[in-house]
């Protein structure tokens, strides 16, 4: 197809200069690249802005190659049907399509669209930017508004109080009656006093006073000492800017991240560096390292736990005890009495009733099955209890003193009359003889209680030492400390990390010792002394978090944690 092009320019003293061009194709381009057949130097179209398909019978297809459209007869479209005459508009380009001359079968006039024209368009077009260009007026509409809101949330509540027909009547309409001045339902913990206004407001129109609350909140903790950190946001803060009612069932506890950072994250500050917490912002990227609950003893042995930055590495775990969980979660199997099992996690360690924390180990429900406390060959279901040492040598002492002196005790150590079995007739022991048995009875119960703790038993799985001064035996099994709860500073639940596996966090099939501390730190891949595939920033980030579950400072730490009462702080 043959394309005549006429450009229409304008010269001075509305003079016109025409200048013209030939395109061959069945599509005529138009855009601001240097291939265009139509060139427009103007930043406001595109590099490749519209096309027009010649169709035949003097129809063309005029289509958009940019999301905003095109102006096609004073209309943006993108994509339609024209005919001579139409005029399409692009940037500061008019291009009107016109009756071909002779050897031509299409053709189009470009010009430049004229100032005045764009002005008076843009004017033509524009919206009301005042109250006074719609005809309407401030004054007569704001009455209008007052007398509306006095009616509905006035007139018609006050009368729907004293009229029981109306009130019936609007009770469900929203917006009207009563329903107007009902501000939210109230928290779950205050349903009680859903009919009683006073018993928190007090005065009508007045703040709710910190009074009202402390008269059922006597026992709760303040956030800190407000004579230690005379800060306006602790001395002076009302209950009532953290905790809003009339917010649902559970608006009534803030837990945004403000709530905290707003003072924490440069507490050092705030308190001339008297203080032993760091400075907090934000869990993803402001948090210190975490600090965990590890048992210690002070110089007198008394058990003092202390808290250790989890950065201090390697961090070990005095518990007291031998337990090498690697070999416990053997995939082979452990050999039992009862044949190989397999363990897993699950076997021990059982969550307690919420799952916020683990049940502790009980020895005879999760260990004796394995480690069993029997102490004599001849007597294999006879088991000494768990305890210390000197309830052991007790029951051994018991045991074996029963055994002297009833006699048939098949041990060629023993006295004969311990070894015979007394038949009935058979005259009784003499009381030297009685006296020799019990001397014995006790020296086989000191040497099988040796042989428990020192020898094969105790010394298995814990850490046994000699103190002559300690116990009768001289025996001291060390006592077992293990830590319930880690952070003494914050609160952690397994109930609602149900979805991850054991092993993403604790990676205890690789443990060798029980001093291995197998918790995660805040970021870095891994335990102290093994490594885990997850920490708690791998899932974790700041409330604003992208790709990460948004944790506030509330999500792990409590706010009411002073030692002294609320009212003490008021």
């Amino acid at each position: 197809m043959k394309w005549f092009i006429r450009r229409v320019i304008k010269k001075g003293k509305g003079s016109l200069q025409f200048e013209e061009e030939i395109h061959f194709g069945e599509t005529l381009t138009i855009g601001r690249a240097a291939n265009q057949a139509i060139f427009i130097n103007d930043l406001r179209a595109a590099l490749e802005h519209a096309r027009v398909v010649a169709l035949g019978n003097g129809r063309f297809r005029v289509e958009s190659l940019v999301a905003a459209g095109v102006r096609i007869d004073g209309r943006f479209e993108h994509s339609a049907t024209a005919t001579a005459g139409s005029a399409i508009e692009v940037g500061n380009l008019r291009i009107t399509l016109v009756d071909p001359p002779a050897d031509f079968e299409a053709a189009v006039e470009v010009g430049l669209v004229d100032k005045a024209e764009v002005a008076a368009r843009e004017v033509s077009e524009a919206l009301p930017q005042s109250l006074a260009e719609t005809g309407l007026r401030k004054r007569r509409w704001s009455w209008a508004l007052l007398l509306l809101t006095l009616t509905f949330g006035l007139a018609i509540p006050v009368t729907a109080h004293f009229v029981p027909t109306l009130r019936s009547l609007t009770k469900d309409v929203p917006a009207i009656g009563m329903s107007t001045w009902d501000t939210g339902p109230l928290a779950s913990a205050h349903h009680t006093m859903a009919n009683d206004c006073q018993s928190c407001h007090g005065t009508p129109f007045s703040v709710i006073a910190d009074d009202k609350c402390i008269v059922c909140h006597t026992n709760t903790k303040a956030h800190a000492d407000p004579v230690r950190y005379a800060l306006p946001e602790i001395a002076a803060a009302r209950c009532a800017h953290c905790h809003r009612d009339h917010n649902g069932d559970t608006g009534l506890v803030r837990a945004d991240q403000e709530l905290c950072s707003d003072c924490h994250r440069n507490l050092t500050e705030r308190v001339n560096n008297d203080t032993q917490l760091a400075n907090v912002g934000d869990f993803g990227t402001d948090h210190p390292q975490f600090k965990v609950l590890l048992p210690a003893w002070d110089a007198q042995g008394k058990f003092t736990p202390e808290r250790v930055s989890m950065d201090q590495k390697p961090l070990t775990e005095r518990s007291g005890l031998k337990f090498p969980h690697s070999k416990h979660l053997n995939p082979e199997g452990l050999k039992t009495p009862d044949g190989v099992k397999k363990l897993d996690c699950a076997n021990c360690h059982a969550p307690e009733p919420g799952g916020a924390l683990l049940a502790p180990i009980d020895f005879e429900q999760h260990c004796q099955s394995c480690h069993r406390l029997d102490f004599d060959l001849r007597i294999p279901d006879r088991q000494v209890v768990h305890g210390d040492v000197a309830e052991v040598q007790f029951t051994l002492a018991e045991f074996y003193s029963k055994v002297a002196l009833e006699g048939g005790y098949d041990d060629v150590k023993a006295p004969v009359f311990v070894r015979e079995r007394r038949r009935p007739g058979q005259p009784a022991m003499t009381a030297q003889e009685q006296r020799d048995a019990l001397v014995w009875a006790r020296d086989k119960a000191t040497e099988m209680t040796d042989s428990l703790i020192n020898s094969r038993t105790c010394t298995v799985c814990h850490t046994v030492s000699k103190d002559p001064a300690a116990t009768q035996l001289g025996w001291v099994v060390a006592p077992v400390r293990v830590a319930g709860a880690w952070y003494e500073k914050a609160s952690f639940t397994h109930a609602k990390h149900a979805t991850m596996g054991c092993k993403d966090c604790h990676a205890a099939d690789l443990s060798l010792s029980s001093a291995d501390l197998l918790i995660p730190d805040i970021g870095a891949v891994g335990s102290n002394n093994a490594v885990a595939p997850y920490a708690c920033r791998d899932c974790h980030g700041g409330e604003n978090a992208k790709h990460k579950l948004g944790s506030t400072c509330i999500d792990c730490h409590g706010f009411h944690q002073a030692p002294m009462p609320l009212r003490a702080a008021k």
